[in-house]
């Protein structure tokens, strides 16, 4: 939005890049309050209906460009924009209609937007198949610029490895900015290192539940029970159902994939999995012997059930002993049925 362009009817802001999208907003309602314009209107999509934001767009205005704000606004199904859509077919000039979202716009909403004003979009591609690779290498430059903004760099084997193990936050780049920023004050001049990565960066319990398949699934049995005994009684525990949970549901998808025909899309429509999880699954289901998938959900079943009413969950000097120990011996079985035993 350079100062030298006149200020278009409608901008549709949106992006993951939640730093980038809320600057250009504050730079628009900058723009108009020092061109003379009056203070934004400000809406909430999920409270107000677009013909409301509508009037408020056609409403005369006695002191300069009137902005209207509006958060949230892909909460708005494509029907709920139809009024929008008229009014971009002839926008009121004293009006500027700012629509920011987490997500892009609907596809009629984006011809409307297009046709009148401008999309502005922030961050990584959109979270769907075929994207993966696209958006792992935007949040691993996310990660690398952050910590060069503050005087250090990290390669990109380890701004890869901050990303893994955020987990799901290493899809927020709020999140991953935080992380960057602590390391880039531990390195110093110097560059990031393994060693800070390890002590400053907390990996996210899923995403240790991810590197444990991984290790389930290729059978190795000492760095498997090592990760397990880390989750379930290192410093930072992770309750043992909460891990048998999130294996079964990578575990479902993998049971998904191995189906006849099955694929990607398969394991997202009918497992829930998105993304990487998705794409983890159909690699796995790949590598495991047929039918093992479904056999693993049915053994975490059991092992659910184990951690609640077992009297094996008991023993030992505390119940989080006999917990262990049960969960131990579900990924035992687990690692025998990956490996065909």
């Amino acid at each position: 939005m350079s100062r030298k362009q006149p200020l278009k009817p409608v901008y549709w802001i949106h992006g993951e890049d939640r730093a980038k999208v809320d600057t250009a907003v504050q730079r628009l309602v900058a723009r108009v309050e020092g061109e003379g314009g009056m203070p934004p209107d400000r809406f909430d999509a999920g409270e107000v209906p677009a013909p409301e934001v509508r009037a408020a767009c056609e409403a005369l205005s006695f002191g300069g460009t009137r902005l209207v704000l509006v958060r949230r606004a892909d909460q708005w199904k494509a029907a709920d924009v139809e009024p929008l859509v008229e009014y971009l077919n002839d926008p009121v000039p004293t009006s500027c209609l700012a629509l920011v979202a987490d997500g892009p716009p609907t596809p009629r909403m984006l011809k409307a937007v297009e046709a009148a004003g401008q999309v502005l979009a922030y961050g990584p591609p959109p979270d769907k198949r075929g994207n993966e690779k696209v958006r792992a290498a935007w949040f691993r430059e996310f990660v690398q610029g952050e910590v060069k903004k503050r005087g250090s760099s990290i390669s990109g084997q380890l701004a890869d490895e901050v990303v893994r193990r955020a987990g799901r936050a290493g899809t927020d780049s709020g999140h991953l900015a935080n992380e960057a920023a602590k390391l880039a004050l531990a390195a110093g001049d110097g560059p990031v290192q393994k060693e800070h990565v390890d002590a400053l960066v907390v990996v996210d319990p899923e995403a240790r539940a991810y590197l444990l398949g991984d290790l389930i699934v290729a059978g190795d049995s000492r760095a498997a029970q090592d990760l397990l005994a880390d989750l379930a009684g290192g410093s930072d525990t992770t309750d043992p159902v909460v891990i048998q949970r999130m294996l079964a549901r990578h575990f479902r998808g993998i049971a998904v994939a191995q189906g006849p025909g099955a694929g990607q899309a398969d394991v997202e429509r009918i497992a829930g999995l998105k993304g990487y999880p998705a794409q983890k699954a159909v690699e796995h289901a790949r590598s495991i012997p047929p039918g093992a998938g479904e056999w693993c959900v049915a053994r975490l079943a059991d092992l659910e059930l184990d951690l609640r009413v077992s009297a094996l969950g008991d023993l030992g000097r505390s119940r989080g002993d006999g917990e262990r120990m049960v969960l131990e011996l579900g990924v035992r079985d687990l690692i025998g049925a990956c490996r065909g035993r």
